[in-house]
């Protein structure tokens, strides 16, 4: 079997990534940082690689949570700590089902001096058989 790129998403696509989620319920690929979808799609989340010599734009998964029941809303939050530049922030994916919120997706780190990019990328696979 063979992964195909569907698409890459990152966090400003709050839309698309809500019409993936909804209806849907999900697995962990932790070994991976993946998100396996109940139709067989695949979310990989890819954290924001920064600059080789400093802190700026170096972002981390610290959150990955499976979800047993079909999803009904999805919430997207970003946290800063602070108002420098030098700002830890944590982008969030919050999901509900059964009136329960589920913290989905987690990913922190810092934009520094905001040349080097912020936040995290999914790429969407599907399974093909070869």
């Amino acid at each position: 079997m063979e992964e195909k790129i569907i698409k890459r998403l990152d966090e400003c696509d709050e839309e698309e990534i809500k019409e993936l989620l909804i209806g849907r319920k999900v697995k962990v690929d932790e070994k991976n940082d993946r998100l396996i979808l109940d139709n067989g799609i695949i979310l990989e989340i890819i954290a924001n690689t920064g600059c080789g010599g400093c802190y700026s734009g170096w972002y981390s998964i610290t959150k990955l949570n499976e979800v047993d029941n079909a999803i009904t809303n999805v919430e997207f939050v970003c946290d800063s700590e602070t108002e420098s530049d030098d700002d830890d922030t944590s982008y969030k994916i919050f999901v509900f089902c059964e009136d329960t919120r589920i913290n989905l997706l987690q990913v922190d780190g810092s934009d520094g001096n905001g040349y080097y990019g912020t936040g995290y990328e999914i790429i969407v696979k599907e399974v093909k058989e070869e």
